[in-house]
């Protein structure tokens, strides 16, 4: 009889009368890896719009950016001219990823770049680089009334562009940009980069231990210790980007 009321009192504690709710420990997840889009999305083109070769006045607040990443062998064995080539829809080695503006709103870094950055969740995210000068053709902008004349913009610049999918980023300087829009109200553009390889710095995700202005080009001393990021088992080291994106203020 003492056994039973004992178990009878622990078994009343904390009830006050009320009946036993569950409580549950979960909590909202948040996405932790880009969603892959259909592959058709990255091949799209953006409208035509207004193109302003002064690069001055350029604000954007919204917009998205849609971007292919496919293996560089794969590419090279459809085009073994080394001609850019948009993945087709069934290709099993393309990924279409998307991510949406991020960061400031005027895309001016000083002296003489404009930079677009997009983010994804966790460390996932985009960006396109060029030099104001291809845009503007090397003229000054507007000085007080004096506006520079300059004629349309008829053909690629060059852009560097790197995307951060699952910790793995992928960075070329070598990527014509066909630039279909670039004023205040608008800008829009699509892309293609041969090769892009794997990069140690990873703006989206800094590491202190990995020097970020260094020259990759330049060979290390013998002997000299390098940060090698180990590649994810199934990606290879040089892959093709394609794609496009599009502002607004």
């Amino acid at each position: 009889m003492v056994v039973i009321a004992i178990v009878s009192v622990i078994a009343g504690c904390g009830t006050d009368g009320a009946p036993n709710t569950p409580v549950s420990s979960a909590t909202p997840s948040t996405p932790t890896a880009s969603a892959h889009l259909n592959a058709a999305e990255c091949r799209e083109t953006p409208e035509a719009g207004r193109i302003d070769r002064t690069g001055a006045g350029l604000e954007f607040r919204s917009g998205t950016v849609r971007i292919a990443m496919s293996d560089s062998r794969a590419t090279a064995r459809r085009t073994p001219g080394g001609a850019p080539a948009s993945a087709d829809a069934g290709d099993v080695d393309n990924e279409c990823f998307g991510f949406g503006k991020w960061g400031n709103p005027s895309p001016e870094v000083p002296p003489d770049t404009l930079l677009f950055v997009f983010k994804g969740p966790g460390t996932d995210g985009a960006q396109v680089e060029f030099s104001v000068g291809d845009l503007t053709g090397g003229v000054l902008p507007p000085i007080g009334g004096t506006r520079p004349r300059v004629g349309p913009l008829t053909a690629p610049i060059n852009a560097a562009i790197g995307v951060s999918v699952d910790g793995a980023y992928y960075h070329s300087t070598s990527c014509p940009l066909t630039i279909t829009a670039m004023a205040s109200e608008r800008a829009a553009a699509s892309f293609t980069c041969q090769r892009a390889d794997q990069n140690d710095a990873n703006p989206f995700a800094p590491d202190d231990d990995v020097t970020y202005d260094t020259d990759e080009s330049t060979p290390t001393s013998p002997g000299a210790t390098t940060s090698t990021t180990p590649t994810p088992v199934g990606s290879p080291s040089g892959i093709t980007l394609s794609g496009w994106f599009e502002l607004t203020p």
